[in-house]
């Protein structure tokens, strides 16, 4: 089955979101990381629908999700991804989230955990120190002034190791159109939702079952960051995979995958 939506939520936020898959299978729900849609997951899709029921959606502000203003907090991400859930009347799902979209699964973990089966946290810091709130400040400043475009090759730069770059040029240019496509305030609100993440103080409270992905090759968040993050969650665990940048469901597809069926198989034999 195949379906679509635009839901719309309170503050006058719209989210776009797909469901497809045999409704007999477990529940997925996936997030995207910051300036990408949901087409972040194509590389995976056709191996998760073999396995699974899968839902994923545009961030507020990106893709053809709206936001209605420059704010937002991981809070009001993590209630859309329940709207989402609510919407197809799914009860609980396994959820898998890169960047951004890590941060908002841990949130939902904290905040809705009877709706998750489990957590993958990929490529995601719990928090931002005060350079970081600086580095995030300066690109708003740019975005503000001249739109997404100078930020198009810097951020393919920071997310993907030079080889792959090197090897995968159509994939980069895929990976620029959405850079390029995203709503500059829907940027701001995901900055904003990011630099006020308070999740690196809440983290030993999470219940859900939780493992965490790190790339060998990623600055934005580094595997020793991560692991210091698995460590303060009950029974998880962090996998570094090689040769990975930012982008694991991209750069990575196979070992994201593996990760992402190892949860999956771990979280049914315990229910």
């Amino acid at each position: 089955m195949s379906q679509t939506a635009r839901i719309k939520r309170p503050d006058g936020a719209q989210i776009a979101a797909e469901y497809q898959g045999d409704v007999n299978r477990p529940a997925l729900l996936l997030s995207n990381s910051l300036a990408t849609t949901r087409a972040l997951w194509d590389p995976v899709m056709p191996d998760l629908l073999k396995a699974f029921r899968v839902l994923r959606y545009d961030t507020r502000g990106h893709g053809e999700s709206a936001t209605p203003n420059e704010h937002a907090t991981l809070a009001d991400l993590a209630h859309d991804a329940v709207a989402v859930l609510d919407h197809f009347q799914i009860q609980k799902a396994l959820m898998v989230g890169i960047s951004l979209g890590g941060m908002t699964a841990l949130t939902l973990a904290l905040t809705h955990p009877t709706r998750l089966t489990g957590v993958l946290a990929c490529n995601c810091r719990s928090g931002v120190d005060d350079a970081g709130r600086a580095a995030w400040a300066q690109r708003v400043d740019i975005i503000s002034a001249q739109g997404m475009g100078p930020l198009v090759q810097p951020t393919i730069e920071r997310w993907f190791p030079q080889d792959f770059r090197d090897a995968n040029p159509s994939v980069m240019a895929t990976v620029a159109d959405m850079i390029q496509a995203t709503d500059p305030k829907g940027f701001a609100a995901c900055v904003q939702a990011i630099t006020g993440s308070t999740l690196d103080s809440h983290l030993s409270q999470i219940t859900v079952p939780t493992r965490f992905v790190a790339g060998d090759s990623d600055g934005a968040a580094p595997p020793d960051l991560m692991a210091a993050m698995a460590a303060q969650v009950q029974g998880a665990r962090c996998t570094t995979l090689a040769a990975c940048g930012h982008l694991s469901s991209i750069n990575q597809s196979k070992g994201l995958l593996t990760e992402i069926n190892e949860l999956a198989a771990a979280v049914s034999s315990h229910t």
